[in-house]
């Protein structure tokens, strides 16, 4: 089993996303607003506010949505998602990483 964390810094892909997730057999997953490193830099230490042109790009706020699934299922999602942010060249616009989950159990049931 993998863990798949998909970080999508443009609000509008977050749909998308959920579509494509489910067009591949994922049903369940959780969702939460996250937010990238440049802009907690910004916001709270104002000494750094200079170097917003470091950090080119969304310094909003992120949606961040991880699931659990088989292995197998790995590569139908990185390729659904990488076919959704695949238009335009912008940098920045998430990431999608997965790791190893040795142990997985509902707490319900």
């Amino acid at each position: 089993m993998q863990a798949v964390f998909i970080v999508i810094n443009e609000p509008d892909a977050l749909q998308d996303v959920l579509t494509g997730l489910l067009e591949v057999g994922v049903t369940t997953a959780t969702i939460f607003e996250s937010q990238g490193m440049g802009r907690a830099v910004m916001d709270r230490l104002s000494i750094f506010a200079g170097f917003r042109d470091v950090w080119k790009g969304n310094l909003g706020y992120n949606q961040t949505l991880f699931t659990v699934v088989e292995d197998g299922l790995v590569d139908e999602i990185v390729r659904v998602v990488k076919d959704i942010f695949a238009a335009g060249n912008a940098p920045g616009k998430g990431v999608l990483f997965t790791l190893p989950v040795s142990s997985f159990h509902r707490l319900s049931d």
